[in-house]
């Protein structure tokens, strides 16, 4: 084999090694810790801001740990005065799906239907104002939900 040709492989293959380790799905634990610090750095933050909120607002919202359909989650149940709906949630969780990677489920449910919002591959994707669009949105539709 040529020399060119041989260095040109050596690039090719090592290229390839790098591109196949970054789509790598990280280990559960290491994806399970990832979406616990996610949970604690900038979901519930983010969701007790939006409590408050709803708080003023005469609702009596609250935030659920590990409740959801799938587990580690997080939930704002937003506790609305006079709602029809059962269950008016917006929330995060991770999803295990048989032949999928480990996601990151955003989700809101309205009477019960549930509604996926957005999937992350990893804890990372998700960013401060993500979550912020992401929880103003579902709020306005279940508030349109429940509206008399």
């Amino acid at each position: 084999m040529k020399e060119h040709n041989r260095l040109r492989i050596e690039r090719l293959t090592a290229r390839y090694a790098r591109r196949i380790e970054a789509a790598r799905a990280p280990a559960e634990a290491d994806f399970l810790r990832e979406f616990d610090d996610l949970r604690a750095r900038l979901l519930r933050p983010s969701m007790e801001e939006f409590a408050a909120e709803l708080r003023k607002a005469g609702h009596a919202p609250r935030i659920v740990l590990d409740e959801g359909h799938d587990t580690p989650s997080i939930e704002l149940a937003l506790g609305l005065r006079e709602a029809k709906a059962r269950r008016n949630v917006v929330g995060f969780c991770v999803i295990r799906w048989d032949g999928y990677p480990l996601q990151i489920l955003a989700y809101l449910e309205v009477n019960p239907t549930p509604f996926d919002l957005e999937r992350f591959a990893r804890a990372a994707d998700v960013g401060p104002e993500r979550v912020e669009q992401l929880l103003v949105e579902a709020i306005e539709q279940i508030l349109v939900c429940n509206a008399p």
